[in-house]
């Protein structure tokens, strides 16, 4: 039996391959066409519960996935059915927590390095976000970082500074570089993109 569950809203294409597989006979064979990530892994899923093997076929955005009725259903539930699948991650996002990277005498300058490698990766940083005492790198113009954020905001990436952090370090008015940036928009930020932590 072949399903063709291209364009459905999900869930469609698992109930319809559920319902498929109810009516077959054992030993019989299913084939299902999807178009979408969420049908893909809800059906790789659901056969998987059920002790049915799946292979798995790509060509272009389509999904070609087959199985073999082994035995009858086991697990008829549909309860972890996901059809918001999140887009993947993109781009990257140095997370700075200190001034300095490590403890030892050595920090800035360590700290200074890393993020002037940072200008040398392929797939440069988009965002550059500092928290705690990091801010003290945006907020004075001697700082060892100072001249390597400053590059990195010159290549593109946007640089945000805490604002609670900023306040209680008595520094709103120093800010030399980028923007002040609150809780909420850091974690968005974090939830959004790949993050470099140093």
């Amino acid at each position: 039996m072949q399903l063709d569950c291209r364009n459905l809203n999900c869930p469609e294409p698992l109930l319809r391959t559920k319902k498929a597989l109810g009516e077959l006979k054992i030993a019989e064979s299913l084939e299902i066409l999807v178009n979408d990530i969420a049908p893909r892994e809800n059906i790789k899923r659901f056969l998987a519960k059920n002790g049915f093997e799946a292979q798995i076929s790509q060509a272009g955005a389509d999904t070609l996935i087959k199985t073999v009725k082994t035995d009858e259903l086991k697990d008829e539930s549909i309860d972890d059915i996901y059809c918001d699948v999140a887009a993947p991650k993109r781009g990257k996002v140095i997370f700075l927590n200190e001034e300095q990277c490590g403890s030892g005498p050595i920090g800035k300058s360590l700290l200074a390095k890393f993020l002037g490698a940072a200008l040398s990766l392929d797939e440069k940083p988009v965002k550059l976000i500092c928290v705690n005492n990091a801010v003290l790198i945006t907020t004075n113009r001697g700082h060892e970082c100072f001249e390597a954020i400053k590059k990195l905001n010159e290549a593109g990436a946007e640089i945000l500074s805490c604002g609670s952090c900023l306040e209680g370090y008595k520094l709103v008015d120093k800010l030399a570089i980028g923007e002040i940036s609150n809780a909420y928009e850091i974690m968005d930020v974090l939830s959004k993109y790949e993050v470099i932590k140093l």
